[in-house]
């Protein structure tokens, strides 16, 4: 419902009305007493300055043109109109009064005195009317200046903006500070069942359902793009007027304000001139805000575009070898596995078992990836000890690892942290993998973590022949696996390092990559220290 109530009886109307017009007597009365102590005020100084001079022997022109000054002052700092023909009128009069002969009467011996009056009365109404007219036309052109600067105000701010909601708010928040009262904005994306109100003197608009009398009339704009309600052909009895926020045959909202059939309520043509021109920006920065989006979309379609392109195309190539491995020596088996000796049939056994350990960790790399790129990796977090999250990884790496010197290096004091230990488990099976399958048989791996007050680091270390400086700012991205040789006849998906990377970071910390000494790579990430409080 809207909080603006429109009055549906005659009564109510009659009441409103009328309170309306008796507040307007009320301030012109007002005005008119006001103007009445000002220039009264003005012609007794201008008296008092006529008489000093008729006391020093100036001329009656002199203090003629004191009157008319008098009158040109007042008609500065009066305000209506009837006051500047009463000002002129009793200037001539006091004139009369106090410097003609005979003094202090409303006669005048001298025959040219009637003329002097009437002079004196058109000179002074024309000043006094001229210098109404000319602060009428200050005032107009200080609220041009002030509601032309609002609206480029507002075109400043909606050419920043990229956000829709607040190329809405901001246009809502000008239109309320334009007219004084309060604006209704229905955007497409809510639909036109809910408005955004906007009020004079709220920081943020209400958020409420259409009135079902507006309704079929923020339909109509909608679909029409023209606009409604009162003052137009179209629902022109409903109390509101509704206009479009379109740009190229698309309407993007619908803004409404009250329209009230009292012409003292009117909103102003240049005002509503303004609305229009406000409208017209807004209408300008969601289209902007639209095309934007719409880049973006087409950016992140064509990246997992790709993304798949490149997993069906490395899935294609790669995994051929090990499936062609895994059949061939499986046929051989069922067809002359009798025949072949047991080690022989050992090491086809061997192979076989390799080769869908690697597609085994392939598939749990990928099913990871997916859940984390849809946002559905959930992270069951609780205290871990360290120690064992890297003895647990060193149970499940690959069978070549007994062609390695792995060394596991713990921290003097135990570690605990608050971690997924299952996703930990794999980020180190993947490291641990990843330095077996790129550095040669009886190179020294070192595994090993260390307590940095408020982190814990854990390392991986390998003495093979390192990764070149023009390939460590890519190793991180998923389908990347450079220039980098393998041992075994299996090429990496260059998943395994991407997903490392994705799982570290939803844990709130980052994994690096530095040189080792004198040569190798050392892959270290950090994770959070879970405080313990021991009880005795």
């Amino acid at each position: 419902m809207f909080p603006v109530k429109f009055n549906d009886t005659d009564y109510k109307d009659t009441v409103q009305k009328s309170s309306k017009v008796i507040a307007r007597g009320t301030r012109s009365g007002r005005n008119l007493l006001l103007d009445f102590l000002v220039y009264n005020a003005v012609l007794a100084v201008c008296t008092f300055v006529g008489m000093l001079f008729r006391s020093l022997g100036f001329s009656d022109a002199t203090i003629i043109s004191v009157y008319i000054l008098g009158v040109l002052i007042s008609a500065v700092l009066i305000t209506n109109y009837i006051s500047n023909f009463v000002v002129s009128f009793e200037a001539m009069i006091v004139f009369n009064f106090f410097f003609t002969e005979p003094l202090f009467t409303l006669h005048a011996y001298d025959a040219e005195y009637p003329v002097t009056f009437v002079v004196m009365l058109i000179v002074s109404y024309i000043s006094c009317t001229i210098a109404a007219r000319l602060k009428a036309i200050a005032k107009k052109s200080d609220a041009t200046y002030a509601r032309t600067k609002l609206l480029f105000d507002t075109a400043s701010q909606l050419h920043k903006m990229s956000e829709y909601n607040e190329i809405l708010y901001t246009t809502g928040a000008q239109l309320t500070k334009l007219m004084n009262k309060q604006v209704f904005l229905y955007d497409r994306q809510r639909g036109a069942e809910t408005c955004l109100i906007f009020s004079p003197g709220k920081s943020a608009p209400d958020v409420l359902s259409t009135d079902t009398k507006s309704l079929p009339a923020v339909r109509w704009v909608f679909m029409t793009g023209k606009q409604a309600g009162s003052g137009t052909d179209d629902y022109p009895f409903n109390p509101m007027r509704f206009l479009p926020v379109s740009s190229h045959d698309r309407v993007y909202a619908v803004a409404g304000y009250g329209a009230e059939d009292d012409p003292a309520d009117q909103t102003d043509p240049f005002d509503r001139d303004l609305i229009v021109s406000i409208l017209g920006e807004c209408s300008m920065a969601l289209e902007k805000e639209r095309i934007q989006r719409e880049k973006e979309e087409e950016v992140l379609r064509r990246r997992n575009e790709k993304l798949r392109a490149d997993l069906l195309r490395s899935i294609s190539h790669d995994l051929r070898t090990p499936l062609t491995s895994i059949s061939g020596n499986a046929s051989n088996l069922l067809s002359s596995g009798d025949s072949l000796n047991e080690a022989t049939r050992k090491q086809l056994y061997l192979d076989i078992y390799d080769d869908s350990t690697w597609l085994i960790s392939l598939v749990e790399n990928l099913l990871a990836v997916s859940r984390i790129e849809d946002g559905s990796m959930q992270l069951h977090r609780k205290p871990e000890l360290l120690d064992d999250i890297v003895s647990e990884s060193l149970l499940h790496i690959d069978r070549r690892s007994s062609n390695y010197s792995i060394i596991f290096e713990p921290s003097p004091e135990p570690i605990v942290i608050d971690a997924d230990g299952r996703l930990i488990v794999q980020v180190l099976i993947n490291l641990i993998n990843n330095a077996i399958q790129y550095t040669p048989p009886g190179t020294t791996i070192r595994i090993g973590s260390e307590n940095m007050r408020d982190c814990a680091k854990v390392y991986v270390a390998d003495d093979g022949p390192g990764i070149p400086d023009t390939e460590k700012d890519r190793i991180f991205t998923m389908f990347y696996t450079g220039g980098r040789k393998v041992t075994d006849s299996k090429r990496s998906l260059g998943l395994g390092l991407a997903l490392c990377r994705s799982i570290i970071r939803a844990h709130g910390c980052e994994i690096m990559l530095d040189d080792n000494t004198p040569h190798g790579c050392v892959f270290s990430f950090t994770l959070p220290i879970k405080e313990v409080t021991l009880h005795e």
